[in-house]
């Protein structure tokens, strides 16, 4: 059966020399971005290995979009690095201060004597401090000329995959999308909850664009582009390190393999590639060092490194939270079914379930909560209810707002009611309510409180489950 599964082929059967001489070298958003996050020798080091590349470097329009329109939400997020390490350096002076006086060593003990601590560490923090402001100086400022931007635009000259046709062809792109994402088809499918709390539309050129097609759309530009230019190999680089593009084994551990055979096998079919070949930043250095003798530092490749593990961390952490809050949502759903004649998932929108007993529908939109005190987007989804309900004709639209612990109950409610507003409808209601991780289904969410929006000092008035 050899020849039959060439998607499965070992990496090893590959020639790697071959695909870099011929490869065209597409470069996913990210990979452009972190240039703003490296350290300087880490990032001109990168820019010279692209420029070493010259006319065989080409990235999606999709992909020179989102730069543009993320490049300075990037910008401000290093500038707010400084102000955050100034705050930890001074919180722990003040904290070390606070404790060693606590002591009272200088009453209290013959021999012990803090002061040279205290002396040496005021100095070192203020010499740190100093030298945080030499540097935030020679920090990019946002609407300062961008020097980056331009060498990047320059690599990039007449590098730019065309702009979609129109309307019509991106939806129907949309539609092919989010039919894939239901059967776990790469790439994407893992930003499948991108606009779950809230919109993630924007608009250029008269195109409505949506964040989470965003792999999606790429994937399918590069295929066209190597279809139409003939490009039979492609290396494809990227700091997305999500299973949705990455073939992983667990093998003490999870191993990344390559791509996924789906995206091979498609790469194939439909972009007529005969080597597709992907990358995160470190790898494609690497090879860029025995491929194109590039000079490429221990220091630089640790740096990519480092910063791709700690990207990979944070996704690992948000997908973690997010299957944990979908399982909660599920809870949400089964304790629904159990009080209404009917209950329905609403796969296109707001709110998450409609509901229906005795003739009357109700809308249920769940929240998950892991800080009472830091709810995001507050506001937002209080507003978006109240038109939802103003427009959709439901009887009540409730907000589920789930917690992990009971204690929290009590603090979300006070939250709650000191933002209520009394212009909102009695049938805006809060349901407050504990979700614990179980294997029984039928007790993993317990409602607690039920209560209208609109009710600021009021007790309890009339409910939907009569909580209360």
């Amino acid at each position: 059966m050899k020849g039959l599964f060439p998607q499965y082929d070992d990496l090893a059967e590959k020639n790697f020399g071959i695909a870099w001489k011929q490869a065209i070298f597409v470069f996913d958003t990210n990979v452009l971005l972190n240039l703003y996050r490296y350290q300087t020798g880490t990032r001109d080091e990168l820019l010279t290995v692209l420029g070493q590349l010259s006319g065989r470097v080409w990235i999606p329009h999709h992909v020179a979009l989102e730069f543009q329109r993320n490049r300075l939400k990037v910008i401000a997020e290093q500038s707010k690095r400084f102000s955050e390490v100034r705050r930890t350096i001074e919180k722990s002076r003040g904290s070390l201060f606070a404790d060693l006086e606590k002591l009272q060593l200088h009453k209290r003990h013959s021999l012990i004597n803090p002061e040279p601590l205290i002396a040496g560490f005021d100095k070192l923090a203020d010499d740190f401090l100093n030298e945080l402001s030499r540097l935030q100086e020679s920090q990019q400022k946002l609407t300062d000329p961008d020097p980056l931007k331009a060498k990047i635009e320059v690599l990039f000259d007449g590098r730019v995959g065309a702009p979609p046709i129109d309307q019509t062809s991106v939806d129907d792109l949309y539609r092919q999308a989010e039919q894939r994402f239901k059967l776990k088809i790469p790439p994407g499918y893992q930003d499948a909850e991108k606009d779950k709390d809230g919109p993630d539309e924007h608009v250029h050129g008269g195109i409505i664009y949506k964040r989470k097609y965003g792999d999606f759309l790429v994937w399918q530009q590069i295929l066209a582009h190597a279809k139409t230019s003939g490009s039979r190999a492609v290396i494809f680089v990227t700091d997305d390190g999500k299973e949705d593009w990455w073939r992983k084994i667990d093998a003490d551990g999870p191993k990344t393999i390559g791509p996924r055979p789906e995206l091979i096998e498609e790469a194939a079919v439909y972009g007529q590639i005969d080597s597709l070949l992907m990358y995160n930043p470190e790898g494609f250095l690497k090879y860029a060092k025995e491929f194109l003798k590039a000079q490429v530092s221990e220091e630089t490749l640790k740096e990519v490194r480092d910063l791709s593990k700690t990207t990979s961390l944070r996704i690992a952490s948000f997908n973690e939270y997010r299957e944990f809050a979908a399982r909660a949502e599920q809870a949400v759903f089964q304790w629904l079914v159990s009080s209404f004649q009917s209950v329905q998932e609403n796969r296109v929108g707001f709110p998450d379930f409609v509901a229906e007993r005795d003739g009357k529908i109700f809308g249920f939109e769940v929240k998950m909560v892991s800080n009472p005190r830091m709810i995001n987007r507050l506001r937002e989804t209080i507003y978006r209810a109240y038109y939802e309900l103003k427009e959709s004709g439901f009887s009540e639209l409730a907000i589920v707002w789930v917690v992990t612990s009971i204690t929290d109950v009590d603090e979300l409610r006070s939250m709650l009611r000191r933002n209520a507003k009394d212009e909102m409808p009695d049938n805006l209601r809060m349901i407050i309510g504990v979700y614990n991780d179980t294997d029984n289904p039928e007790v993993d969410f317990v409602p607690y409180d039920d209560f209208a929006y609109n009710e600021v000092n009021q007790s309890f008035q009339r409910t939907i489950f009569g909580l209360r």
